[in-house]
């Protein structure tokens, strides 16, 4: 469980330098051309399967397969600014999230009144598997922007407040089963894994508050706040019942 941040980083990175081979399917632009021309591809399937288990595991498709995420992460290293922690504002979220949907369904709708649309069809390899010059400026547009961002707004900012999908993620990822909980008698409340969590979650309101039941829906199971902890206070765990565990936890304390 230790090394379970450095498996996910070497993992992130191999998937990031792999990306351009299946740009096309993990891109969640192309969702919106998916939806333009009424098809189920493989980008679609993909993250419909990622929010579908957000209420299981949670944002694994954020913390573990986002190239953009991972481009942020290794940016953010030299960012010019240092973020305080603040929820994701929900307007901007919306700002992004409503004209995405809303007119990638209008085109649709345009596209089927010319008769170039029926219905949506499932066809997986819809989006052709190459690296074409299109598909490799809207790689090269991706990956600068997620840099820039990293660069001016440290701790993933631009993922919480301005991507749709960690949107729709963080909506089951609000019941998640596989979350970090802190043993709240290891514990010395040091801030450690405070200071190095990938997106700032306030770990120590969660230690105080919440019995060590890390349920911020930020949290992308990264695992860098069981690295940094000295005690080894912090792991991941299933957690059925969060209910049942605070009332156990607070019977073992009296």
């Amino acid at each position: 469980m230790k090394k379970l941040f450095s498996l996910n980083a070497i993992f992130r990175i191999v998937f990031l330098l792999l990306t351009p081979v299946f740009f096309q399917y993990f891109a969640i632009g192309f969702i919106w051309h998916s939806i333009y021309w009424g098809v189920i591809t493989t980008v679609v399937l993909v993250w419909m399967g990622f929010i579908l288990i957000t209420p299981l595991f949670g944002r694994i498709g954020c913390g573990w397969f986002c190239f953009m995420g991972t481009a942020y992460d290794l940016a953010s290293r030299h960012s010019i600014k240092v973020t305080k922690w603040n929820k994701p504002k929900i307007w901007v979220r919306f700002l992004i999230l409503v004209p995405f949907f809303v007119s990638a369904i209008a085109f649709y709708f345009l596209n089927s009144g010319k008769g170039i649309t029926h219905g949506f069809a499932i066809i997986p390899s819809f989006l052709a598997l190459d690296f074409s010059m299109h598909y490799k400026i809207a790689w090269m547009v991706d990956i600068s922007f997620a840099i820039i961002l990293g660069l001016l707004l440290e701790r993933r900012w631009g993922c919480r407040n301005l991507c749709f999908m960690g949107t729709l993620c963080a909506a089951g990822a609000n019941y998640s089963r596989l979350i970090p909980v802190v043993d709240v008698s290891k514990c010395t409340l040091c801030g450690k894994c405070e200071q190095d969590c990938l997106l700032r979650i306030p770990m120590l309101d969660y230690i105080k508050n919440n019995k060590g039941l890390v349920t911020s829906s930020e949290c992308i199971l990264c695992g860098k706040c069981i690295e940094s902890c000295k005690s080894d206070a912090v792991t991941l765990k299933f957690i059925w019942n969060r209910k049942k565990y605070k009332e156990r936890i607070q019977a073992s304390q009296q």
